[in-house]
């Protein structure tokens, strides 16, 4: 069975197969497809596994949730993250060997493939026996309709002439129109006509001027300077350096290492009160994200938006606790 992104996720019911597919980009796209139905197999009592398949993927790692299973009486939902350029050939002739059961059900989420893919036998054999959900970039009214659902789940107030403003802006791209919205639910702004009249005000900083805002706690002067520095293509290396920089300031004041980071006098007060009560575990969190931000810079991996994830890292400085990624998940 295929069906379309749209017909999928405007229907109230999951259709229920051994085997699903999600094919195709955008990523966050195929995102909400997997919630969707990850959620409807929690619900159902499923455990949930999730797999990363690369071109080295070893069968090992699943041969026991696939070939012991019948011993355990608990249901079991696995998904498969195809990293890779498609599925592997051995992970591909296994699932082929396998007659379906209702007590395991396989989600493979797989970037875009060229039309050959479609004459596979893997492909086939989901197209006769469960469901391939196939994703688009969104055009036209398609479009429209999606950013309507997500406004109004989100409680922005919006105008046609507005949306038609923010898929120029974006170029009709559904990631950028989603971190767009992302925005707003950062800086508690319900209103897109506001949202425009903010980010659109006449500014320039340096990069010292969005350390200053982070110290001083300033989450929407620091979204500001962000947006202004990626505007002037600020090289976003250089950037995520002088965040890290900071956090390991904090750090050193936090855990009273010897010997103390260098601040200036007038501005250690300002530190002292930042550094507060700061959560431990928390910043090594931010230091291992800065270290994620700074490999996906280096590899140029794909489907990443590293201006992004740098908002997120000063947002979750500032805040001094991981809220951000749950006001992530929230926002869909």
């Amino acid at each position: 069975m295929k069906i379309t992104y749209k017909k999928f996720i405007s229907s109230s019911r999951i259709p229920e197969y051994g085997i699903y597919l999600i094919l195709g980009k955008p990523y966050h796209l195929q995102n909400e497809v997997q919630s969707k139905i990850e959620q409807y197999y929690t619900n159902k009592e499923y455990m949930i596994k999730k797999i990363i398949v690369d071109s080295d993927f070893n069968l090992e790692a699943i041969k026991d949730d696939f070939e012991n299973y019948s011993l355990f009486s608990e249901n079991k939902f696995i998904l498969f993250n195809i990293i890779s350029n498609t599925i592997p050939k051995n992970l591909s002739e296994y699932l082929l060997e396998r007659k379906s059961t209702p007590d395991l059900v396989i989600l493979i989420k797989l970037s875009p493939q060229a039309p050959s893919f479609k004459k596979t036998k893997i492909y086939s054999k989901i197209d006769a026996d469960g469901c391939v959900i196939e994703i688009h970039e969104l055009t036209g009214l398609n479009l429209i309709e999606w950013m309507k659902m997500k406004f109004k789940k989100n409680n922005i107030t919006y105008t046609e002439e507005l949306f038609k403003k923010l898929i120029d802006k974006n170029e009709g791209n559904t990631s950028a129109i989603s971190q767009e919205l992302y925005k707003m639910s950062l800086l508690d702004i319900n209103d897109v006509g506001i949202y425009f009249d903010f980010i659109q005000k006449e500014y320039k900083y340096s990069e010292f001027d969005l350390i200053d805002s982070i110290i001083d706690c300033n989450i929407q002067k620091a979204l500001k300077i962000l947006g202004y520095l990626k505007s002037i293509k600020s090289p976003e290396v250089y950037i995520l350096f002088l965040i890290n920089s900071e956090i390991k300031k904090i750090h050193s004041l936090v855990y009273k290492l010897s010997p103390p980071p260098y601040i200036p006098s007038f501005k250690k007060n300002i530190y002292d009160r930042f550094s507060e009560n700061y959560n431990k575990e928390h910043l090594m969190g931010l230091l291992q994200s800065c270290y994620a931000i700074d490999r996906s810079i280096k590899l140029g991996i794909k489907n990443t938006d590293i201006w992004h994830d740098l908002e997120v890292l000063v947002i979750d400085f500032i805040m001094k606790k991981p809220l951000l990624h749950q006001l992530k998940n929230e926002v869909v």
